[in-house]
């Protein structure tokens, strides 16, 4: 077969350096998705792997997820036989142990939707009156997330605003040990009180339904990001763990919904 001839040859390289200018500037569902081990499907744009050499290669590692506590590790899961999960333990007096998805921050006018499977383990504080973050929506900045979901006296409630002194709170449902429960939330982030909302699932009921949180679901001139895992008040003198079963990220809320089971 003949070499390419020079026309053939430089039509090549425009062609490539096309691809890769429009690829740098695609949407979320493309070249900033972040790595996923596990799988996809329409509409998920980010998911936690299924496997435990690689379960943790799909979130990043930085210095700021665990203090006082154990590193996040990969374990089987307690509910879906075969499939690996990630555990977060903290004792007594620990703070935090985290991991971020390895997705891009939510701006102004984004809108997602997330789906949590999360595991209490039998002996997990469920009845504690301190707070409990297994999952919060961080903002760029120092201080409280506009948006969190806490375990707080035998309840999943949903936080925020506090970073900019308009804290609120909203009720999603009981806290069950010993039990996995599947959260699925829709947010549209904006730090208007008037655009930014949330919808919430509990195991497939619809529990929260476009909830206007009155600090918004972001702060002024700042983005944020997911962070799943065990962050909680030092004050709490008893030891926790969560074990995630799944985490996906998703623009719809069916793949949001399509969490990992062992039926």
């Amino acid at each position: 077969m003949r070499s390419p001839g020079r026309p053939a040859a430089l039509t090549l390289v425009v062609g490539t350096v096309l691809a890769l200018l429009l690829a740098g500037c695609a949407g979320p569902t493309s070249s900033s998705r972040g790595p996923s081990s596990g799988p996809t499907g329409e509409g998920v744009v980010w998911r936690s792997g299924t496997d435990r050499a690689s379960v943790l290669d799909s979130y990043r590692v930085t210095p700021w997820n665990t203090q006082d506590a154990e590193d996040p590790r990969a374990v089987s899961s307690p509910d879906v036989p075969g499939r690996a999960a990630v555990e977060y333990s903290v004792p007594a007096g620990g703070t935090r142990s985290e991991l971020e998805p390895a997705y891009r921050s939510f701006r102004p006018g984004d809108e997602y939707w997330f789906g949590l499977a999360v595991h209490l383990p039998g002996d997990f504080p469920v009845d504690a009156s301190d707070w409990q973050v297994i999952a919060q929506w961080k903002n760029s900045g120092d201080g409280s997330p506009p948006l969190a979901v806490q375990v707080r006296d035998g309840r999943f409630v949903l936080d925020g605003g506090e970073g900019i002194g308009e804290h609120w709170t909203r009720d999603i449902g009981p806290a069950r040990a010993g039990a996995r429960t599947d959260l699925v939330l829709r947010v549209h982030f904006s730090d208007d009180p008037d655009e930014g909302s949330v919808d919430v699932l509990l195991d497939g009921r619809e529990v929260v339904s476009d909830y206007r949180p009155r600090g918004g679901t972001l702060y002024p001139d700042e983005v944020s990001y997911l962070k799943t895992g065990l962050y909680r008040s030092s004050d709490l003198d008893t030891g926790a763990s969560v074990v995630y079963d799944d985490v996906v990220i998703a623009t719809s809320r069916e793949a949001a919904s399509s969490l990992a089971s062992g039926s």
